[in-house]
Parts: structure tokens; sequence; C-alpha cells
């Protein structure tokens, strides 16, 4: 009998941990587990706040990559990452820091987005905990990509002995490796290695090619490939093709002129070189591209009728705007070529980089900032005339507004504009036509005009509102269904004078936030919630100022109903069993759940033998780590069965749902028998208000089965029930 006994005590302890198990999840997050021992204390690591130190990126590792490396800040959960770029190796005035949409869990990211050779890269840190916790932003750390020469250039007849190479230094550059071939394509089988030179951070690199008895005057190709740290090539250049002078050949070409913004469709060249039976062939690249033929005699092109001047003119219209070429003019005869002419040219072009940025002075004055980039050709001092870049400006009615002083600013070498356009510190509707609102610029030389580029708009300032709700928890609508979370859609509502476009805010009780675009009207239903997350819905009525129109209404906690069958998942594994169901349980408390003494009991009546199995008679509590709620264990002998107990005083390993009421099974010696609740079922508080009985809840075959009986409470007392099976 006494053999008996033992045998159905560890039927019911193995009863105790199979009963209404569900399926094991993870919300996808990897955050630190505490450090416990199932004592019902925490050994946190407190978050600093602190920024991360010794920040690093990788300067001409990788062609197609920066890697970037940083310190552990503690108590930090992941890491994002903000980049701005320059195209010198100091921060940028004003900086345009861009935060990289991932996150990183780890201390290292490698940035593979569309990275630009001879750019400069700056790489900022911050660490973040889930709780929604920031840490400060680290220095910047500098990186670039491994990238060869963007443009080379070489000497057409400029000696008899010597071809000299010319290239631009790329950033953090070991050494450059030379090839020639005496094809256009010199990265090919007939690509010959001529040299490797040291970078030697002038800026600047010139390299002498002597040539040997058999290569005078023979047209010669050469490129360039850039050599990184860890001894990788970046790939060559794109070929440029040099060659000597041999004696006999016509003179260098004189060019009367080219079209340097005279013009937005073509580029004219005026050129002659004296003597008889003399032909032409011009050369024609630009930053990034290939060189290529634009005109050649002997390829078939026809040379121009001899104008009044005495010049020849060739008129290139495969041009775009925003590109300065550079045109090498050659005159050849039997013996060689000349010498190259080689002339700039380019389009009247529209400037670039309009924007508008809000801006405060240091004397308290506010307004707005206009900068913008100058055209192609800015700052060419061959050039006699000026450009200048007429500004138009918009306000809020899209009307033409005055602006201070001149409408039109002269061309200065090398320089990015920045004006200021003051405004108010009061407004109202009636300052919309003195509100500025975007602002185009055209480019002016002489007579000719380029195409105007606009500014980014300044968004008026939203119409005040004068309140606005959202929906808790309410009865879902006949049609409503729940979303891939389980979620209902949630119901927001604002009264205001204007329903036009505006963005609603929403943050969430997980730290999330979401800007949501409203085309019209004065309503908006939300069906992207997650379960156990509340949120508070708003308009922004300020502008980048902190200028209003109108207080700010929030709508407070707003969140949709649940489904029932997530909802019974949810209540499994933050209060009924947090040690064993933990698809639910936050990530950082999922350890100590495993751990406590609750589990431990647990796992003794899992066992093999029967002495570790009796370990689990006896009593545990616990309490929840937001509230204090309390779980508690008894497992005794039953006759000749056993019996297990659960009591809930307002515990929920959450802080949005806990339990309160009893639990209890009581199994024979068949592995059959009851379970029930002497409260009246489980009552959930919280979100989502709800009685769950266990009337059509029983054991077989040493596990729960049945239905629970979920009885729901909307928003305004509604209710509904539900059975969710085991």
């Amino acid at each position: 009998m006494k053999k008996l006994t033992v045998f159905l005590l560890t039927v019911a302890l193995l009863l105790l941990v199979s009963c209404n198990a569900s399926i094991l999840m993870t919300n996808g997050e990897i955050l630190k587990p505490e450090n416990t021992e199932g004592n019902g204390k925490e050994e946190k690591v407190e978050f600093s706040y602190s920024p991360s130190s010794l920040v690093s990126a990788t300067r001409s590792y990788y062609k197609d990559a920066i890697v970037v490396r940083w310190s552990e800040v503690d108590g930090a959960d992941y890491y994002t990452i903000e980049r701005c770029s320059n195209s010198v190796p100091s921060l940028p005035s004003f900086p345009e820091w861009k935060e990289i949409p991932e996150t990183v869990e780890g201390l290292q990211y490698r940035d593979t987005s569309e990275l630009e050779r001879g750019v400069y890269y700056f790489y900022r840190v911050k660490a973040h905990t889930y709780e929604g916790k920031v840490g400060g932003e680290s220095s910047p750390a500098i990186g670039t990509i491994l990238s060869s020469p963007i443009e080379i250039q070489a000497s057409k007849g400029d000696s008899t002995t010597t071809i000299f190479i010319q290239w631009k230094e790329m950033p953090y550059v070991e050494s450059y490796r030379i090839y020639r071939s005496s094809l256009p394509t010199v990265n090919g089988v007939e690509s010959e290695y001529v040299a490797t030179v040291r970078s030697s951070s002038s800026g600047e690199m010139v390299y002498s090619y002597m040539i040997d008895e058999k290569e005078k005057g023979k047209e010669l190709y050469f490129a360039i490939e850039a050599m990184g740290p860890l001894g990788s090539g970046a790939g060559v250049s794109l070929p440029r093709s040099g060659y000597t002078f041999v004696p006999g050949a016509p003179s260098a070409p004189s060019v009367n002129y080219i079209t340097k913004g005279d013009d937005t469709s073509s580029i004219s060249i005026s050129f002659f070189t004296p003597g008889s039976d003399v032909s032409y062939v011009i050369k024609r690249s630009s930053p990034g591209s290939a060189e290529s033929i634009v005109f050649s005699e002997e390829y078939g092109s026809v040379l121009p009728p001899l104008g009044e001047d005495g010049f020849y003119t060739f008129v290139d219209s495969d041009v775009k705007s925003g590109v300065v070429y550079s045109y090498s003019v050659m005159a050849y005869n039997s013996i060689g070529s000349s010498q190259a002419t080689t002339v700039e040219g380019y389009l009247l072009s529209p400037v670039r980089n309009v924007h508008l940025s809000p801006l405060r002075g240091s004397d308290g004055s506010i307004g707005y900032s206009l900068s913008f980039t100058e055209p192609a050709g800015s700052g060419d001092a061959s050039r006699d005339e000026k450009m200048e870049y007429v500004i138009t400006a918009f306000n809020k009615k899209g009307e033409t507004m005055e602006i201070d002083g001149s409408p039109f600013l002269t061309e200065e070498e090398g320089k990015i504009y920045s004006v200021f356009f003051p405004v108010s510190w009061s407004v109202d509707r009636d300052s919309e036509e003195n509100e500025i609102s975007y602002v185009t610029i055209k480019t002016v030389k002489g007579e000719t005009e380029s195409s105007e580029e606009m500014s980014n708009v300044i968004p008026m300032l939203p119409e005040p509102i004068l309140s606005i709700t959202g929906s808790r928890n309410a009865l879902p609508l006949d049609g409503e269904k729940a979303n891939s979370s389980g979620v209902y859609p949630v119901h927001i509502s604002w009264v205001s004078s204007f329903d036009g476009e505006r963005i609603l805010n929403r943050v969430g009780s997980d730290g999330s936030k979401k800007a949501i675009t409203i085309s019209n009207g004065l309503s908006y239903t939300d069906t992207t919630g997650e379960p156990m997350v509340v949120y508070d819905y708003y308009f922004d009525t300020s502008d980048e100022f902190g200028r209003s129109l109108g207080e700010e209404k929030r709508s407070g906690d707003a969140y949709g109903a649940i489904d029932p069958n997530v909802f019974a998942s949810i209540i499994d594994s933050v209060s009924v069993k947090p040690f064993q169901i933990q698809t639910y349980v936050p990530e950082i408390y999922k350890d100590y759940w495993k751990k406590c003494r609750i589990a431990t009991m647990v796992e003794y009546g899992n066992a093999s033998d029967l002495s570790t199995q009796m370990k689990a008679l006896g009593s545990a509590e616990d309490y929840d780590h937001y509230r204090r709620g309390k779980i508690s264990y008894n497992a005794e002998m039953e006759g000749v069965g056993g019996a297990i107990y659960f009591t809930y005083s307002s515990f929920g390993e959450n802080p949005q749902v806990y339990l309160t009421g009893s639990y209890e099974m009581h199994v024979n010696a068949s592995g059959t028998g009851s379970a029930s609740s002497s409260t009246g079922g489980l009552k959930v508080e919280g979100m989502y208000p709800a009685l769950i009985s266990l009337e059509k809840v029983s054991v077989s075959k040493k596990a729960l089965v049945g239905s629970y009986v979920i009885t729901l409470t909307y928003d305004g007392g509604k209710s509904r029930t539900y059975e969710v099976a085991l």
C-alpha cells in the first residue's frame, strides 16, 4: 500500500509539470538576463548613461564596407549608430547626423550601404535599454572605404621622353600600383605592371613614366590601383591615355574660347592650329567617367567651316548639367600628334542641395538658414563674368514674398551659402503672409538662366486641437478582426477646426514611437497595436522653434481589445506559470523564473527517481517584479493520490496584467481527476479585466483537458464569454 501511495504522488507531481502546457516562444529580443539564484533578489547592472568610449571605424580597409567598433556601456541592451559625411577629414560646420535604421546588440557594426569613394564618414554611437533609457553620444570616429583615384591624368605631348601621370590622393591609402597598356582596357591580359609608389600625404601624386625607343609618340593607356593597410587592392581606376611629343608633329592647337556657363544645352570649343595637312581629334573626360573621343577626322568626323575669326568651332551637345568636362584638343599629321591643349567647360547649371533649416541667433533672434551648394564651374577664375543666384521666397499661402536686402547673391569661390531669413516669435494664422514656406533659386550668367531649384517646404504650424480621445479595450465592432498579434483596432478621434493633412504621433509603453500621416478627417483607426502595450496619441502643434498655435492635447492610455486565445496565452505565461510558459515573460526575468524555488520543486516532481520526487512535497512562494504580487505553491499527499495547490494575490510578471485567486488539482490512481478553483475562478485585473472559470477543465492521462471559460470585460462594463481549448 505504501508503494502505491508513493506511485500516485509521483503521478500527481508529474501531472503538475505537464498540465496546460503551451508552445514556448520568444519575442525575438536578446536582452541581458538577470543574475539571480532564485532567492527573489536581483543583481542588476545599472545603466551608466555614459557615452560609449573607444569608438573606431576602419579607414580604407575594405572597398565596400566600413566596420565601426566601440566599447561596452554598463547596463546597455543595444546600440544605435548615427552617420554623417564630408569631403574633408573634419566634421562639417553643421553636420546632418542620420540614424542608421538598424540596432546592434553587439559591439561592432559593418556599414555596407552606398558609400562613396573619397568621402569621409563620421560615426557616433548611443547606448539604449529596452526600458527606454538612452545614453550620451560618443565622440565621432572617421571611416572611409578603400578606393582607387576617381580620375587620373596622363600628359599628352608635354615631353619627348616622359609621360607624366597625375592623380589626387584618396583617403588613407598606403600605396598605389601603376599599370600600362597599349589598349584602352588596362585591366586585361595586355596590361603591364609598371611600379608601386607610396602615398605622399601631399594631396597630389605625380609619376614620371620614361618611355623606351619603340614607345616614342605612341599612345599608351595608364590606370592606378589603390592599396589598403591590409594589402588588398581597390581595383584599377578608369584609364587615361598619354603619349610623348615627336619633333615634326604639329604645334599645340590654340583655343579661342570654350563655353563656361554660357549655355544650358551644349558646350562649344573654338580652336585652330596653323599649318597644312593638319587633322584634329578631341577627347572628353569627367570625374568618374571614361575618356572618350568626341571628335576625330580619322573616324569620320567632319571639320566645321573655318569661322570669320579664323577658328573652327566644335559643338558638343552630349553633355549633362552639373558636370565639369575636360577636353583635350590635339592636332596631328603623318609624323605624330601635337601637345594637347586641355580646357574645361560646363553648362550653366542650377545650384544643388537647397535647404531651409531653423536657426537661432546668439542675440535671441530666430529664423531659417538657407544653404545651397554652388553649381558646376563655380569658383572658376578663368571666367571674367561671375554667376549670380536669384532667390525667390514664398509664404505659407504660396505667394511670393519680399525679402530683405538684394534678391540675389554673387558667386564666391568654393562657398556654401548661408542666408538668414528672420521670423517673429509671435505667430498666428494672420502671420501666414509673413511666414516663409520655401524658396527657389536659379543661376544667372548674363542673359542665360538655369532652371529653378526648390528648397524643402517648411510645414505650416499645425492647427490646435480642442480634444483627442482613444479607445481603451473597447468591445470589438461587428466585422472587426484582430491583427496578427491578436489585438483589435484602437479608435482615435479629435475635435479641431482643421481636418486636413497632419501627423498623429503615437508613443507606446514599450518605448516605441510612430508617426502616422493623416491625409484628412478627424478620426483614425489604428490596427497595428501589440499585446500589453498602451499607447498615447497626440498631435504636435509646435514648429521647429517651439512656437505653437495652441496647447497640445493627448489621448492618454489607449489600446485595443485582445483575442481570447492570445489572452489565455498571456495569462498562462505571466501569471499562471511564468516559470514554465515564458512566451510573454519579460526577457530580463526569464532566467529568474527558471531558477526560482517553485521551478525547482516542479523539477523535483519530474525527476525519475523516487527520492528526488519526494522533495517536491511542501510549500514555496515568490513575488513578481512589478507590484510584489504573490504566488504560492503547495503539494501534499491525498489518500492514494496527490493534490497540488497554487494561490495568487495580485500576481503578474508584467506591469499590465495580474491575477488573484486559487487553482488546485486532485489526481487518483488511474491518472484522472479534477481541477477546480476554491475562489470561484481566477480574477484578472489590469488592461484586460476577466474571470477565468475552470468549470470545463478536468484531468485525463496526467494532463489538463477541456476548456477555459473566459469572461472578458470591456470598456463600459460590457462583457463576453468565450471557451478557449487547452
